[in-house]
Formats: C-alpha cells, structure tokens, sequence
C-alpha cells in the first residue's frame, strides 16, 4: 500500500525521535532527481527499491524480470547529506507517486532547497521544503519491504564477473533504433582489447554498429 499527505502549514520545530534517522539529506533544486527517475518510470504504477549508503542514493526499478534500470544519486548532488544508518538500507515505495511529491517543489516562483529525510526501517519518507523559516510544503510517503532485486544478472555459471560498459544514452537509442527490424534478434559483442561494443542484428541481411 502507497500513499502520501501532502500540506502547507506552520512550523515550529521538527522531532522525530531521540534516534538518529538512517537518512537525512537537502537538496538545493529537486528539477535534476525528478528527470533522472522518471528517465526509469516505465508505467504509472511501477515500483521502486531505494538502497541509502554513504555514497548516496540508489534506485533501481525492473520490469518483467528481464529489464533493469538505476538511477544514481551521489552525495555530490545534495547540499548536505547524513547517513547515519549502519550497513545499507533499502526499502521499496511507488517510484510514480515520489515523483509526483518532488514535483510539489518545482512550481514556478518556488525555488526552496527540500530535504528529504528517512528515520528508519517500517517508518515513512519524509519531504519538506527548509527555505522559509515560517512555513513549509510537506509530504510524507509509505514506504514498503522491498521486493527481491537481482542486483547483478549472471548469463553464466555463478562466479562469473559481469562485463558493464557506460555509454550516452542517445547514441545507444540511436544504435538499437537502426537494429531493430521487424522479427530480428540483436547480438551484442564485448571486445577487451580494443575496448569495444558491437551490436548486431539479423533480420533481412546483416547491420553491425
């Protein structure tokens, strides 16, 4: 179960426990995250598994079992970024419905830094704006025990290390739309040395890019 509330309201202090949250992080401009998760929303209701480290914020979304996607968000992207949390915590929430909260921040004229904070396992995700000392826009979202994520997909026997290339997404949109014929399988070959992709598709003839 997903939900949010949302509201604007006077405040006069912030309590949350006498423990320290797993996560309490301030963005100066949420415009940057908001492209970056919806380039992975795939469908109005996909989920969302958040991983919390010391190095920032991972999410990562799958489809069908076959398809998955990450976004990261480094420490370097915050203005302030405290992970008190021990090992890496992860939980799941609606990825649609963290959108829609972000968006709240990004109305014209509104340009207050958010913070985005995590007490804990079983508790909600927090969002509020920190810009104005006398009121605020707030939204809280449930969060979830995460699915199962293949964090690392395996195609041989375990042990295996898995081969990962980093590539401009344009450029690889643009290879797969030149391969994809109607009915064709694509190959795609790793070369170590020269260090090299090559992808291929068989469909009437042969096109190697």
């Amino acid at each position: 179960v997903q939900g949010a509330g949302m509201s604007s309201s006077t405040t006069s202090g912030q309590g949350q426990g006498d423990e320290a949250p797993d996560l309490v992080c301030v963005v100066d401009c949420v415009h940057g995250m908001v492209d970056a998760l919806s380039c992975v929303r795939w469908n109005k209701h996909q989920g969302a598994v958040v991983e919390l480290s010391e190095h920032g914020i991972v999410v990562t979304v799958e489809e069908s079992g076959c398809l998955q996607a990450k976004v990261y968000l480094k420490t370097e992207l915050f203005a302030e970024y405290d992970h008190g949390a021990e090992g890496r915590p992860r939980f799941g929430l609606s990825l649609g419905l963290l959108i829609d909260c972000l968006n709240m921040f990004t109305v014209p004229g509104f340009a207050s830094p958010v913070e985005i904070r995590y007490p804990g396992p079983d508790m909600q995700l927090l969002l509020r704006s920190v810009g104005s000392p006398d009121a605020c826009i707030h939204a809280e979202i449930r969060t979830r025990i995460p699915d199962t994520v293949a964090w690392d997909y395996h195609f041989e026997h375990a042990g295996n290390t898995p081969v990962t290339f980093t590539v401009k997404s344009a450029i690889l949109k643009e290879s797969i739309d030149d391969l994809e014929w109607p009915g064709s399988s694509i190959q795609i070959h790793f070369h170590p040395d020269p260090p090299s992709v090559i992808f291929k598709g068989e469909g009437h003839g042969d096109l190697e890019v």
